[in-house]
């Protein structure tokens, strides 16, 4: 009897080891397929500091009729990645400003004024730099229109000349003053930056049949750049301040490919690059961070706005069934 029960051990380990190597070439947990089919919609639970993945967040709303077919695939919020450099950008930033104001009013400590500049200074990169990393870590997310977003402003202006004011006259009123502009200077950025990683990441893919999607009769608002599907971007949609808020915004339709099966992605693309979902719900405006300053900083689209402007997809591909090992309404009926 003992060598039939090892035998059945080796069984064990030799499929095992299989799916090891499965588990290489695609990238998917054969071991566990229900719990990778749902995190390629649903995300991952950590990022919702939970032990399962709900199928409905509160902030979630379905898309329109016209969509039909389409599903949400969340992706990883940002906001928590960005607590580690906003504090330290604090810690940097009454490091350099609370010695130098008192030096400014006659009561210094010798803090080198070159030394003080540099951490006041550094508070305001640690947040820039902060954003870049969510930037880069993000689907197709662009560093480059993050960090455009952050420094093409006045306030960077502001900042520069404030540096100047500091750096010539150090002992004053006047350098009292400017001193005391970086507290609200830093706050916008906080502020701006925090608002936009708050708004809920998400993009929308629709299973097709066919590479042939109806890009030559593309929606006349959309610039086709390309014939067929592809894995990069196939039409974008400017859309103009006024249309779907204060802010200009961008709907990409994507190629993607998730398997064995291909999708058409419609990605709504914030200024700094952050793809944001396009269907959420009022409650996503009280539930923000910094819910009065935040769309004042930080050019966040209007929800009803959104929901009656976005209209119906560009293009009407055939469409394929959705493979039940991702489609994540088939696993939550399971």
């Amino acid at each position: 009897m003992a060598a039939p029960s090892l035998r059945a051990r080796r069984g064990v380990l030799t499929l095992r080891a299989t799916r090891s190597v499965e588990l290489m070439r695609d990238g998917l947990h054969r071991t566990d397929m229900a719990g990778a089919a749902k995190s390629f919609l649903l995300g991952e639970a950590k990022w919702f500091g939970s032990d399962h993945l709900p199928s409905r967040l509160p902030h979630e709303v379905e898309a329109p009729d016209s969509w039909n077919g389409w599903r949400r695939q969340r992706l990883k919020p940002g906001l928590v990645g960005f607590l580690f450099p906003a504090a330290w950008s604090a810690f940097l930033l009454a490091a350099g400003l609370i010695p130098m104001l008192l030096h400014a009013s006659g009561h210094g400590i010798g803090m080198d004024l070159q030394l003080g500049l540099i951490l006041i200074g550094g508070a305001f990169v640690l947040l820039w730099l902060g954003a870049l990393r969510i930037s880069l870590n993000q689907i197709e997310g662009s560093p480059a229109k993050m960090l455009i977003w952050n420094l093409v402003r006045v306030e960077s202006v502001l900042f520069g000349v404030l540096i100047w004011i500091v750096y010539n006259q150090p002992v004053g009123w006047l350098a009292v003053l400017a001193l005391l502009i970086f507290i609200p200077l830093w706050l916008s950025h906080v502020v701006r930056i925090a608002t936009v990683l708050a708004w809920p990441p998400a993009r929308w893919l629709l299973p097709i049949a066919h590479v042939d999607v109806g890009l030559s009769t593309i929606d006349a608002k959309w610039v086709s750049e390309s014939k067929r599907w592809a894995r990069r971007p196939l039409a974008r949609r400017l859309v103009n301040p006024g249309e779907m808020g204060d802010t200009r915004l961008e709907m990409v339709l994507f190629g993607v490919r998730e398997g064995n099966q291909d999708f058409i992605a419609i990605h709504l693309v914030h200024p700094s690059g952050m793809i944001l979902d396009p269907f959420v719900g009022p409650s996503i405006g009280t539930s923000r961070p910094f819910s009065h300053l935040g769309p004042t900083f930080s050019d966040v689209p209007n929800v009803v706005s959104i929901h009656e402007e976005i209209g119906t997809p560009p293009v009407s591909p055939v469409v394929a069934e959705w493979p039940s090992s991702l489609d994540s309404k088939t696993n939550e009926e399971e």
